[in-house]
């Protein structure tokens, strides 16, 4: 989770974060089987961690390696595999107990969602289905390590949407605010950045996770691609999505993070870098000046009905005609019904305006209107107004939507939510880890 002074994103809907089913993965380019090694003699019942009533055997957690070797790209070496070791194992407990709480609130993944998932890995790898668990078992891998994998990911990922989601409310002052930083910070740098974050749950986990991230920079700064690494070992929300952020400007993130992206240029990958939630490795895949473009050359395609103040029709008796039209209908083919039973001056199509050439009063109100939603009554002391908004053009480098914004905020709260969530499972946990 990258944490920022607004928090950042996470899927929401029916979004999946981090999941494969999402985001599959591609497997290392070299088709060609390697040397599969024996498990040892009694692997499947030795044990490597106990998660409350349920156990992870030294045979899982072998399974999963490899999968997490292929997956990523890293290489398939005995220092490798040591590494990899205790931060695969911790993401097995981590599945474990999202399964266990997705079964104890009656969510699961279906057979059925399972399945499209791997279909889905299997066309991201050129592969037909039929051939998948073969593909993996060559290598080494039980399709059962990937499908444990999946499962808790599609299971955890219902349980967060039912769960918390319906919890997150955001305000237009909320709203206004970023806006307002987007304006303050035209002009400066802004970057297009990816990351791998490793948490540190607990001070006992800070010496194995800063050494597992600094390995983890060598090996990309070596040639393994950082969009497979991502996806295999990041616990971010945007893990599933090779670890990409999008474009990030200054005063986003944690201030540690903000420091330390002000001093890289594009295609550089940083060291990792300790904020409160954990290790982040950052990698700048861009870098362009704001430009917030000008609102006034928004251009707007309108529709208006007007409720004109007569001696029979005062401004309170139209303005509540007006606010009952606005509830009643919703989009412009509606709109075009209820124009058509109306023959007055002024009605109808406006057209397409800019917004510089409105009166500011409407300017301000269409420019954040949504497509298709009429507007509150406005106007003057001869008519009272609605208008709705068919078509709207933002002008180039201009800032993202209202809407755009809200949306990104309740993401940013979901992934906050979440991994408290987890932590919050782990201290309630009995976890007794045997390696």
């Amino acid at each position: 989770m990258i944490v920022t002074k607004a928090l950042r994103s996470l899927l929401i809907g029916a979004g999946v974060f981090a999941v494969l089913a999402a985001t599959p993965p591609a497997f290392a380019q070299d088709r060609k089987a390697p040397a599969k090694a024996d498990a040892p003699a009694g692997a499947a019942e030795q044990i490597a961690a106990v998660v409350n009533d349920d156990v992870l055997s030294v045979l899982d957690l072998e399974a999963r390696l490899r999968l997490a070797l292929l997956s990523s790209g890293l290489p398939n070496t005995q220092e490798t595999q040591q590494r990899l070791a205790p931060q695969v194992l911790r993401a097995l407990i981590d599945e474990k107990l999202e399964l266990q709480e997705a079964s104890h609130l009656g969510v699961s993944a279906t057979d059925q969602e399972i399945e499209t998932a791997l279909s889905r890995i299997a066309e991201q790898n050129h592969l037909p289905r039929a051939e998948l668990d073969h593909f993996l078992s060559q290598r080494g891998v039980p399709i059962s390590a990937l499908k444990f994998q999946i499962k808790a990911n599609i299971a955890w990922t219902k349980l967060i949407q039912r769960k918390l989601r319906p919890t997150i409310q955001i305000g237009d002052e909320e709203i206004d605010n970023a806006l307002e930083r987007l304006h303050a910070n035209a002009g400066k740098p802004e970057y297009l950045v990816a990351e791998i974050f490793l948490a540190v749950d607990q001070p006992s986990q800070e010496d194995e996770v800063k050494k597992f991230a600094d390995h983890l920079v060598e090996e990309i700064r070596h040639g393994t691609a950082f969009p497979s690494v991502a996806r295999q070992f990041s616990q971010a929300a945007g893990a599933g999505n090779g670890g990409d952020l999008g474009w990030v400007e200054p005063g986003q993130l944690s201030d540690e993070l903000d420091r330390a992206l002000s001093g890289m240029r594009a295609g550089q990958l940083s060291a990792p870098v300790r904020d409160p939630a954990g290790y982040h490795i950052l990698l700048v895949r861009d870098q362009r000046a704001i430009n917030g473009g000008d609102p006034k050359e928004t251009q707007v395609h309108l529709k208006q009905m007007v409720f004109p103040i007569t001696a029979d029709a005062d401004r309170k008796t139209q303005i509540a005609r007006a606010s009952e039209f606005a509830r009643r209908v919703q989009g412009c083919a509606a709109f075009d019904q209820e124009l058509k039973a109306v023959n007055q001056e002024k009605q109808g199509d406006v057209g397409t305006l800019r917004a510089g050439d409105m009166p500011p009063e409407l300017a301000r109100l269409v420019v954040d209107l949504p497509i298709g939603q009429v507007s509150p009554p406005f106007g003057d002391d001869r008519h009272v107004v609605v208008v709705v908004v068919c078509t709207r053009q933002a002008p180039a480098g201009s800032l993202p939507t209202r809407e755009a914004i809200m949306v990104s905020m309740v993401n940013e709260r979901l992934d906050m939510l979440q991994r408290r969530y987890l932590i919050d499972l782990k201290r309630a946990a009995f976890v007794d880890v045997r390696m």
